[in-house]
């Protein structure tokens, strides 16, 4: 993974349009993955593109093949409350946390990729001092032990820590570049983000 945290903040306030310039920078057709959902390609001329802060974004690669698949997992908050004890969850909250991660392995399998050639990429997991709760650690164990549960190989984490993440997924190569986020306007549209999924989930 090619980490472009040093990036400087000063010169990306000067661009209003941050998508935009970010995106710019790479020969690639952004499609932007949301919370809760899963991408699969196997071109690099389109890039899958996650602002991921408590969240972590799984991506599974097949390099025989050059097929890649990403899904967005943030847990609900009603599993956040009960956790680790998800035998007190409600059943189609518990599938539908999962349904990223099962929805890339399942798109990967109709591409024709085999189980022994995958490896997976996790990155994600913001945690924020005062954070009681510690939302950016459960959505990794949620995600990591699933994973492990089907016995696909981790090949890489990028987790933790106190910053966003901006991630570029190329499926056709399985490369992925991060950024970090720091503002303090990153972490106020972060939160509303995060805030507006939750409240999706109960509609």
């Amino acid at each position: 993974m090619t980490d472009t945290s040093s990036y400087g903040g000063s010169e990306r306030r000067e661009h209003p349009d941050h998508d935009a310039y970010f995106n710019g920078q790479f020969e690639a057709e952004p499609v932007y993955l949301e919370p809760g959902k899963t991408l699969c390609g196997k071109s690099d001329d389109k890039m899958f593109v996650a602002t991921v802060g408590s969240g972590v974004v799984v991506s599974i690669y097949d390099d025989a093949l050059n097929v890649g698949a990403a899904g967005y997992v943030l847990i609900p908050d009603a599993l956040i409350d009960v956790f680790p004890h998800f035998d007190k969850a409600d059943e189609q909250m518990l599938e539908r946390a999962f349904q990223p991660i099962i929805d890339c392995i399942g798109h990967m399998k109709r591409q024709g990729a085999a189980k022994k050639r995958l490896w997976v990429r996790l990155m994600g997991g913001m945690s924020l001092p005062g954070d009681r709760q510690d939302r950016g650690t459960k959505n990794y164990i949620f995600a990591r032990e699933y994973i492990t549960r089907k016995g696909i190989p981790v090949l890489n984490e990028d987790m933790g820590g106190p910053y966003i993440r901006r991630i570029h997924f190329f499926p056709g190569s399985g490369k992925a570049v991060r950024r970090m986020l720091r503002r303090d306007s990153d972490f106020e549209e972060m939160k509303i983000y995060e805030d507006k999924f939750q409240v999706s989930l109960k509609a």
